[in-house]
């Protein structure tokens, strides 16, 4: 009479295939957020080159980009005197996001695919260059603004803007932040700037013999722009500069604030101190190509984590470059 025998696995095998699920646990925990990262950073490139085509066909339109948010609209160049009810900042502002402009608002596929509100810089506030209008979701997924009646913004707690803030501050992902130059003004005061020895733009004098000569805004037109992600490092970085709290800022009813606050925002966006012919603080060149290295001394703005990540950034003057890292 045959005996059957009962046969289960060893300690020696079960500890084998233990091992075998943690090494593959591990290499999951490891490799899939990489290939995550990854998958999201190719969706942010689509969606940066699919912004820049709109961008450029508005161009072509009107050969001018559109202005940025708070920029002065361009039939009031030569009108030194804004509204004194805040209410007609519509009439004499540009107030409307360029997103919307462009008929996109709305369209999270082309937002910031590492955005998480329109707070880029996690202070649990907005700063003048984060704000763009997000406007009241309607039920038929259409946005209600009232532009007409709001005023510029000035900063959290601007009057008229609580809800805004609100629905700014509680939004799962933003447009990119955008900010349009002229190429004219903007190489003059980069002159400036670099003769100043000025590596975050924090220097704004016209009294000073070296500041460019006929600087008046707005400009004829805007020719160049650039887009910024907050890209995986999840933030501007500083990239984004606060008001210096210079009369130039604040004459006028700070009429031209928007745009310094633009240029030195573009400035920082694009710069290029060591002259190699890499962005100093796009996320591909200091995490791909060494220029958060301590030797390239190329931290980020104060206060900020000197060699940290830095945000993604396209620029419509630096596309091949932008390309090339």
């Amino acid at each position: 009479m045959k005996h059957s025998v009962a046969r289960g696995f060893t300690l020696i095998e079960l500890l084998t295939v233990i091992a075998i699920i943690s090494i593959l646990a591990a290499m999951v925990m490891v490799v899939g957020p990489r290939v995550i990262e990854r998958a999201k950073l190719r969706r942010l490139d689509s969606a940066l080159r699919q912004v820049s085509i709109a961008l450029t066909a508005y161009y072509t339109d009107n050969r001018s980009y559109p202005p940025g948010y708070g920029y002065v609209a361009f039939e009031f160049a030569k009108n030194n005197t804004p509204p004194a009810n805040s209410q007609d900042d519509s009439r004499y502002y540009h107030l409307i996001p360029y997103m919307h402009i462009m008929g996109y608002h709305g369209q999270v596929h082309l937002y910031d695919e590492f955005s998480v509100s329109y707070d880029t810089d996690r202070d649990d506030r907005l700063s003048l260059l984060e704000f763009s209008p997000h406007g009241d979701l309607q039920p038929d997924s259409s946005y209600k603004f009232d532009f007409r009646e709001w005023p510029r913004y000035h900063g959290p707690g601007t009057p008229g803007l609580g809800m805004e803030e609100e629905r700014q501050l509680e939004a799962a992902k933003r447009p990119f932040i955008y900010i349009p130059v002229n190429k004219k003004q903007f190489n003059q005061v980069q002159k400036y700037w670099m003769k100043k020895n000025s590596a975050y733009a924090d220097v704004w004098d016209p009294s000073d013999p070296d500041f460019p000569r006929g600087l008046s805004f707005p400009p004829n037109t805007y020719d160049a722009f650039v887009l910024i992600s907050v890209g995986p490092g999840g933030s501007t970085f500083g990239l984004l500069p606060e008001p210096l709290g210079v009369p130039a800022e604040t004459e006028h009813n700070s009429r031209n604030l928007y745009h310094i606050l633009g240029l030195r925002a573009y400035y920082l966006a694009t710069r290029d101190k060591n002259a190699n012919g890499v962005l100093d603080f796009d996320f591909r060149s200091r995490t791909q190509l060494r220029e958060a290295a301590p030797e390239m001394e190329n931290e980020l703005p104060p206060g900020q984590p000197p060699y940290g990540y830095g945000p993604y950034i396209y620029s419509s003057e630096w596309q091949g470059r932008n390309s090339r890292s």
